[in-house]
């Protein structure tokens, strides 16, 4: 009999203790999501129209490069290089630009040098998919708005990502793997 009332006073007091925790799940962490980042180098094509100029398109070679975040914010830069089809292929102009906005649209701040003016320019400007549309300021010379339609699309934002060994609960949140009981 005194085995049995020691073993019920060992058992009471742990059973006692695991009926306060029933159904009290383990802690869980929750922290936000870490952002990633996707760098994207892309060549592309298109053709550029210049207001008040000849109605013959220049073709555009460029190459951006972009790195854009989780949330969508994308900075890079632009490189483009265009030839005149009027007349037979000639250099048009050469220009470098800043990128900065979100994936589906950026602006562009940028110099570069118009070979057929044989002058400096800068260049102000919006891109987006497969459109750019700016202004061209060519030093002595005026300003030269412009349209290109050209191949490069949109650029992809990254998802976001846990912990090894977490969960992405939804797009922003993290949680610690909840153990088995």
């Amino acid at each position: 009999m005194k085995k049995k009332l020691i073993a019920l006073a060992i058992a009471v007091p742990c059973l006692a203790s695991s009926l306060a925790y029933a159904g009290v799940p383990p802690s869980v962490t929750t922290y936000s999501a870490l952002s990633q980042k996707h760098n994207k180098t892309r060549a592309y094509v298109g053709l550029n129209w210049t207001l008040g100029s000849s109605l013959t398109p220049a073709l555009v070679l460029g190459v951006m490069q972009a790195r854009t975040k989780s949330n969508g914010d994308t900075t890079g830069a632009n490189l483009t290089f265009s030839l005149d089809l009027l007349g037979g292929p000639k250099p048009g102009a050469l220009k470098l630009t800043a990128l900065g906005g979100k994936e589906n649209a950026q602006g562009e701040l940028g110099i570069g040098y118009h070979f057929g003016k044989a002058a400096p320019l800068f260049t102000l400007g919006v891109n987006a998919p497969h459109l750019a549309l700016g202004i061209d300021g060519i030093l002595g010379q005026g300003i030269a708005p412009y349209a290109t339609l050209h191949s490069s699309r949109k650029f992809d934002k990254p998802g976001h990502g846990c912990l090894a060994g977490d969960v992405l609960v939804n797009a922003t949140t993290c949680s610690s793997s909840v153990p088995e009981v």
